[in-house]
Formats: structure tokens, C-alpha cells, sequence
């Protein structure tokens, strides 16, 4: 009696169809998430706020002293790559302050209007003085508040001298240099003429540079001489600002913006972007990068010498308010930062 002999197994189906259907179909829901979010991300501003417009005005604020050009300069060179933003408008409420971070800035919105064509308008806010006048000349156009304080074009060196100090206290400070120059500014005495001079020099360069990059700036409205008549660091009103042609045009930071779109095309309603506030992390905790950083080194840096660009608060023993002028009084001293 023969065997029975099993049938054959059926041929096994092939998986590659379904594996190649499969890894296709990742690939369109990972390039859909993609589009998904690059259209979010072109219609979400910085402000928080959705939008679809393709023509918006950024703004990038300038507040307080002016001590480091690094934020300032990222949004300058972030909103020039953005395809939605048309034009910019730097708002700027500052008394001043150092002079490289004021140089850079100026050099910065420069560049930019250069390079990427967008227009970009300065809107004064309380106070746009000294440095703060240095960064608005680069720009195309200045706004400014008819009280608006500006101007103030001159250069401060100050520090304190504490000799008489030192020596109530029976302190004897003791300092080797390795030249003459190393220890001028020292505050634990007198300046020597020569240090004086020396200083001086500084000082006059620093100012003249200021003056070159205001007269470039304001190229075809303001003329070397006519910035040379007016630097010397008195302060003035937007009012007054406007009749020597130091600002363009006297209005708010919603005119600041008008003009800015005029300038880059837009019509209609104006999409505005506001840069939102950078909050600290535990890392930058950990770091030691936040602002309470900054302002501690603030404080500690008043016992340093600085050249600044920089407005001094002044303030009226009869109406107890502050109004804001310069000064290169060399009696209250605090000077240059020594390496």
C-alpha cells in the first residue's frame, strides 16, 4: 500500500510590497509634519500671535544701557533672513552706554540695510541719547516723540577718585606697572598732566568718531560741520531734534511702523512682530547666564574706569525730577577699562 504524500506548502507571499508601502507612507507623514511646521512657523510671530501675512514689520527693541550688542544684532540678522518681514523699526529707549556694543550696532543696521534691502526706521521712545542716538543714525529714517530726549553727541570718562579716602582709612595702596601709562587713572590718586593729556586724546578721538559715523549716517540731511556745531553733548527734544535735522519726522512708534511699510511696499493693515522675552532656564541658572549676572556685573564694574557714549543723569534740587545731560567734568572720575 503506497504512502500518502503531503501536498506541497503554497509559495510563501512576498512582504516587500507592504514594507515599501509602508516605509512610503512614513516618509509622506514625516514630510507632511515638516510642511506643518514650517508653515506654522512662517505664520506664528514672535509675539505669539498667528498670522498669514507675508508683509510684516519687525521691531527690535534697544532698552536700557547699552552694554552688549549680542541680542540686538541676532534679531537684526534674523528678521533680515525672514522672507515675511519687509521691513524693520528698532525702538529705542536708551541713555547710552559703552561705545564698541553702540559701534557695533550702527555697523550692524547697516549692513543689514545693505544686504538684505528692508528698510529699517528708528522709533525714539523716552530717551534715545548718546549711544542711543549713535544706533538710530544708522538707520533710514528717524521717529522721534516731541519729547523725546536725544541728541547728547559727545563722549564721558569718569571715575572716583578715592585718595582722600584711602588715606582716612591709613591704606597704602601699592602698584608696579610695566610703563608709565599702565597705572594713569589710577583712583587712589591725582592725575599727572600727562595722564590728563593722555586722556584727552582719547576722548577727542572717541568724540570724533562719533560725530563721522552721526555726519555718515544722516548723509544728504546733516553735513560734517552741521553735526560738528551741535556735539557737544547737550541734549534736545524731539521738537528741537527735528529743526536741526537730527531726527526726520516727530511721531509714535505706530508712525515709526507706517513709515516703515510706506518705505517697503506695504499696503493695508500692518502685521507687526514683537520679539518675546527670553525667559531664564535652570541651565542658564546653572550657568550663571542671566540677567541678574549682568546686573551684578553692573554694579561691580562702577569701581572700573569706561569711555562711554552715554548720557548723565542730573537732577533739580528744587523740583526733585531728573533731566539727562552731558558732562566731561574730570573732577568725579571713573575711566578706562584696563586689561
Amino acid at each position: 500500500m503506497s504512502e500518502l504524500v503531503a501536498p506541497p506548502p503554497p509559495p510563501r507571499k512576498s512582504r516587500a510590497p507592504m514594507f515599501f508601502a509602508g516605509l512610503l507612507s512614513g516618509c509622506l507623514l514625516v514630510a507632511g509634519a515638516f510642511v506643518a511646521f514650517f508653515i506654522f512657523a512662517a505664520v506664528y510671530s514672535d509675539s505669539g500671535e498667528l498670522n498669514f501675512s507675508t508683509d510684516k514689520v519687525a521691531i527690535v527693541p534697544v532698552d536700557g544701557e547699552i552694554l552688549d550688542a549680542r541680542e540686538t544684532i541676532e534679531l537684526l540678522h534674523k528678521y533680515a533672513r525672514n522672507a515675511t518681514v519687509k521691513a524693520i523699526v528698532v525702538r529705542i529707549n536708551s541713555p547710552g552706554g559703552a561705545i564698541a556694543p553702540s559701534q557695533e550696532i550702527y555697523a550692524a543696521i547697516r549692513r543689514t540695510r545693505k544686504d538684505s534691502g528692508k528698510p529699517i526706521v528708528a522709533s525714539m521712545d523716552s530717551v534715545a541719547a548718546s549711544g542711543g542716538f549713535y544706533i538710530a543714525a544708522a538707520c533710514d529714517r528717524i521717529v522721534a516723540n516731541p519729547g523725546s530726549i536725544t541728541g547728547s553727541i559727545g563722549v564721558i570718562l569718569q571715575w572716583f577718585n578715592t585718595r582722600d579716602l584711602v588715606q582716612w582709612a591709613k591704606m597704602k595702596p601699592e602698584t608696579i606697572t610695566s610703563g608709565a601709562m599702565k597705572d594713569a587713572g589710577s583712583p587712589y590718586r591725582d592725575l599727572t598732566e600727562s595722564e590728563r593729556a593722555y586722556f584727552q586724546h582719547i576722548v577727542t578721538q572717541l568724540h570724533s568718531q562719533f560725530v563721522r559715523a552721526v555726519a555718515e549716517g544722516r548723509s544728504g540731511k546733516m553735513s560734517l560741520q552741521d553735526v560738528a556745531k551741535i556735539a557737544d553733548g547737550r541734549v534736545f527734544t524731539g521738537e528741537e531734534a527735528l529743526g536741526l535735522k537730527l531726527v526726520d519726522e516727530l511721531g509714535t512708534i505706530d508712525d515709526a511702523v507706517s513709515a516703515a511699510a510706506k518705505s517697503a511696499g506695504i499696503k493695508g493693515d500692518v502685521v507687526r512682530i514683537w520679539p518675546r522675552r527670553r525667559e531664564a532656564t535652570l541651565f542658564d541658572l546653572l550657568t550663571g547666564n542671566t540677567d541678574t549676572e549682568t546686573l551684578l556685573q553692573r554694579v561691580v564694574s562702577r569701581r572700573l574706569p569706561q569711555f562711554l557714549y552715554r548720557c548723565r543723569k542730573r537732577r533739580h534740587p528744587w523740583t526733585n525730577t531728573s533731566t539727562t545731560t552731558a558732562s566731561s567734568n574730570w573732577k568725579k572720575r571713573r575711566g578706562p577699562v584696563r586689561a
